[in-house]
C-alpha cells in the first residue's frame, strides 16, 4: 500500500510539474506575444509637406489611405507647425482635409517641430540665430559712414593656370588620384587656359574627386571661398566646403539640378561659395570637388577666398556689437557715436552684403579713422543649416504660440521634438552668460519644450530624436561650430521623452544606450534604400529591446514605393 501510494504521489508531482512548465510556457508565450504588441504599437511612416498646394494635399491624403490599408497608424508629419498659429483660410483648409483623410484611415497624425538646429523660428526673428564671434574687423570711415574695404586682391586665389602635368602646381594640400580620375584639361575651362577635370569617379571606393588647399587666414573673421563648376552626365555630390585644422566643418554647399530619367545632372558653368569663420589659429582647409561619384565628369575652376566685412550682424541682446578705437583704447557708444542703418538678416545668404555703419554729426569718431568692430554672424554648417540659440527667451515665447496653434488646429497626444544636428551652439555672449555646459543648455532646452506641450496637452507622449543625446552619435565635444561639450545630457533631460534612434550602423548600441538608462525607444528605419533589409534589422533589434513602442518608414526623398511592403513586414501578431 506504501508503495501504491508512493506512486500516485510521484506520479500526481510529475503532473504538477508538468502543468507548471506548461502554465510558465504559456506565460512566455503571452509576455513575448504582449511584448511584440508593445513593439507594434507605434507603426508610422514619414511625411512632409508644408501645406503649399492642393496637388500636394491631395498626394499626402493618398499616402495615408495606402498606409491604412497596410496596418499603419501613424504619420510623423513635418508641416510649419512652428508658425501654426500664422496658417493661412488655405493652409488651414488643406489641413482639414489632411487630417479627415487620417481620420477615416485610423492614422494619427504627430507633428514635428521647434528644430533648434536648423533654424526654428528664425523665420519669425531672423535674430535668433545662434552667432559666432567676429572680432577686430577694420571699417575705415569716410562721409559719415564706417565701411569695410576689402584688399585690392584676394586673400588666396588658384586659377587652375599652373600644372606639372595633371598635378596643380604649388598645390598646399592634396588632389585626388592625380592622372587617374583628376586631369588637367586645356580644352574646357571657365577662364584663362584651363581647368581640373574629374572622371572615373565610381573606382574610387568612396566616389571622391576633390582638391584641398590649406590656407592661414586672419583669425575670427568672416571670408566667403567660392569656385566655379561644371558637370556632364553626373551622378554624385559637387559641393566646396571649409573645414577647421582640427577637422571640424566650418560651411559646405552643394550644387543642385534636375536630374534626368537615369538620375543624373548636368550644367554649364556654375559658382558655389561658402562664407565662414576662420578658427582662432586662422588655418583652414578648402575643399572643392565631388563626394559619393557614381558616373559622369565633373570640372572645377578659379577658386577665390577673400575677407568680407560687416555681414549679416545679429541684433539681440545676447549678441552684442561693439566698437572701438583702433588701439582699442575707447570704447564708442552706440546711438550716439554710430548706429546701424535698418536692414534685415538673411542667414541664408552666402552673398549677403557687406552693412555700413553711419557715424552722426557730433561722433567722437572722425573722418578718416579706422575702426575696430565686433559682433555676432550666424554661420551656415552643415546641410547647409542654421542654428537657433536656445538662450534668448523669445524662443520659447514662440515656442508657446505654435503649441496653443497646433492644440487647436490638432490636439494630438504624441508630439515629436525635432531636435537633431544641433551644429551651432553656446557660442553667443547670451549662452556664455550662463555659465553652463552645453550638455545643460540643450537639456533646459528640452526640458522647456517638454513643459510646454505639457501645459497644452498634460498627458502628452513625446517622442526625440536620438543623435544629440547619444555618446555613440552626436553627443560629445568638438561637434561642428558648437563649443564645450554635448556629453552627460542624457542624465539631464526628462525620463519619460521616448528616444527615436536613427542611424543604423550605430543602432545597437544606442538602443541599448537609452533602454538601459530606463527610456522608451522607437527605430527609425528605412532611409531611401532600394530594399527593406535594413527595416527587417530594425524590426529584429526592437523585438529584443525592453520598452521599445515602435518603429517608422523614414524617407527624404518621398521614396514611397515600399510602403506597403513596411506595413506587412511590421504588422503585429493581432492587429
Amino acid at each position: 500500500m506504501r508503495n501504491i501510494l508512493s506512486r500516485i504521489c510521484f506520479i500526481v508531482a510529475i503532473a504538477a510539474s508538468a502543468f507548471g512548465a506548461c502554465q510558465s510556457q504559456f506565460a512566455i508565450m503571452a509576455a513575448d506575444a504582449n511584448s511584440n504588441q508593445q513593439i507594434m504599437r507605434d507603426r508610422w511612416f514619414y511625411v512632409s509637406y508644408n501645406l503649399t498646394d492642393e496637388s500636394g494635399t491631395d498626394g499626402v491624403v493618398n499616402l495615408i489611405e495606402r498606409a491604412g490599408r497596410v496596418n499603419l497608424n501613424g504619420m510623423l508629419w513635418s508641416a510649419p507647425w512652428d508658425r501654426a498659429d500664422e496658417w493661412s483660410n488655405e493652409e488651414i483648409a488643406r489641413f482639414e482635409r489632411i487630417k479627415s483623410a487620417a481620420d477615416a484611415s485610423g492614422v494619427e497624425i504627430i507633428p514635428i517641430l521647434w528644430s533648434i538646429g536648423y533654424g526654428t523660428m528664425t523665420g519669425r526673428n531672423p535674430n535668433l540665430a545662434e552667432g559666432l564671434a567676429i572680432r577686430d574687423l577694420p571699417l575705415v570711415v569716410h562721409d559719415g559712414r564706417a565701411r569695410f574695404t576689402p584688399s585690392s586682391k584676394a586673400d588666396f586665389a588658384c586659377n587652375m593656370e599652373a600644372w606639372q602635368e595633371n598635378a596643380l602646381a604649388n598645390l598646399r594640400g592634396f588632389q585626388d588620384r592625380v592622372g587617374k580620375s583628376s586631369f588637367c584639361d586645356r580644352e574646357i575651362f571657365h577662364s584663362g587656359e584651363a581647368s581640373l577635370r574629374f572622371e572615373d569617379m565610381e573606382s574610387d571606393p568612396h566616389g571622391h574627386g576633390r582638391v584641398m588647399w590649406e590656407l592661414t587666414l586672419e583669425p575670427e573673421r568672416l571670408y566667403r571661398a567660392s569656385i566655379w563648376i561644371k558637370v556632364d552626365d553626373f551622378i554624385g555630390r559637387p559641393l566646396v566646403q571649409a573645414y577647421s585644422m582640427s577637422g571640424n566643418q566650418l560651411s559646405a554647399q552643394s550644387l543642385h539640378a534636375k536630374a534626368d530619367a537615369n538620375g543624373k545632372i548636368s550644367f554649364d558653368w556654375r559658382k558655389a561659395e561658402v562664407q565662414f569663420r576662420t578658427p582662432a589659429d586662422g588655418k583652414v582647409r578648402i575643399y572643392a570637388g565631388v563626394w559619393d561619384g557614381k558616373s559622369g565628369k565633373v570640372w572645377l575652376d578659379d577658386l577665390n577666398v577673400e575677407s568680407v566685412g560687416l555681414v549679416n550682424p545679429l541684433q539681440r541682446p545676447g549678441a552684442p556689437m561693439t566698437v572701438t578705437s583702433a588701439d582699442g583704447a575707447t570704447e564708442y557708444e552706440r546711438g550716439k557715436d554710430w548706429t546701424l542703418p535698418e536692414f534685415k538678416v538673411a542667414p541664408w545668404k552666402t552673398d549677403a552684403p557687406s552693412v555700413s555703419l553711419i557715424i552722426p554729426k557730433g561722433s567722437r569718431i572722425s573722418d578718416g579713422e579706422t575702426i575696430l568692430v565686433d559682433y555676432y554672424y550666424p554661420p551656415l554648417v552643415g546641410a547647409p543649416q542654421i542654428g537657433t540659440c536656445m538662450s534668448e527667451p523669445e524662443v520659447y515665447e514662440f515656442f508657446e504660440k505654435s503649441a496653443a496653434a497646433v492644440v487647436k488646429l490638432l490636439n494630438p497626444q504624441k508630439w515629436f521634438l525635432s531636435m537633431d544636428e544641433i551644429r551651432c551652439a553656446n557660442t553667443c555672449e547670451a549662452c556664455h552668460a550662463r555659465g553652463e555646459s552645453l550638455a545643460a543648455i540643450l537639456a533646459d532646452c528640452i526640458t522647456k519644450q517638454r513643459a510646454i506641450i505639457k501645459n497644452v496637452r498634460p498627458d502628452a507622449e513625446i517622442y526625440i530624436w536620438s543623435d544629440m543625446l547619444d555618446p555613440n552619435h552626436n553627443a560629445h565635444a568638438d561637434y561642428y561650430a558648437c563649443e564645450g561639450d554635448y556629453s552627460g545630457v542624457w542624465d539631464l533631460i526628462p525620463k519619460d521623452l521616448i528616444i527615436s534612434c536613427w542611424w543604423y550602423e550605430m543602432r545597437e548600441k544606442s538602443m541599448e544606450f537609452f533602454s538601459s538608462r530606463g527610456f522608451k525607444t522607437q527605430g527609425a528605419a528605412y532611409y531611401d534604400t532600394d530594399n527593406l533589409d535594413g527595416c527587417a534589422d530594425w524590426l529584429e533589434l526592437c523585438k529584443r529591446t525592453p520598452n521599445c513602442l515602435g518603429i517608422m518608414y523614414t524617407t527624404w526623398q518621398r521614396k514611397y514605393d515600399l510602403l506597403e511592403g513596411f506595413g506587412e513586414l511590421v504588422k503585429p501578431i493581432n492587429p
